[in-house]
């Protein structure tokens, strides 16, 4: 076992990912914010593929992160919704199956597009 590194399990205490296991890269980074007016992002990026990437968003603004399951601004803090696809991701404020007056979320993140190997 190295000294260095991540490891998760599961709910019955599996192993389920060892970062001593395999490599990964990030390929891309960048600001997702929701904070004004934008219907949505469409982002290029060369080599992703969900065959063996990962999307994944973190909120840079602790205003952001709801307080509780009990906060009222629910959707306003919501994490976007994530279509991805090879060679881009696509970055929606609300689920597309919302309806019109479903609020969107609100939030300024951190995006990291992650490429992995075993």
């Amino acid at each position: 076992m190295s000294n260095f590194g991540l490891r998760t399990w599961d709910e019955n205490a599996n192993l389920s990912m060892d970062t001593g296991t395999f490599t990964y890269q990030v390929i891309w980074r960048g600001v997702i914010d929701f904070s004004g007016a934008v219907p949505s992002y469409t982002i290029s990026i060369p080599g992703f593929n969900p065959a063996n990437c990962v999307f994944t968003i973190i909120p840079t603004r602790a205003q952001d992160v709801q307080s509780s399951e009990t906060d009222g601004s629910g959707n306003a803090k919501s994490y976007p919704y994530v279509i991805p696809s090879v060679g881009q991701v696509v970055v929606l404020p609300k689920n597309p199956s919302s309806s019109a007056s479903t609020l969107q979320t609100r939030i300024v993140a951190m995006g990291y597009a992650i490429r992995y190997s075993t």
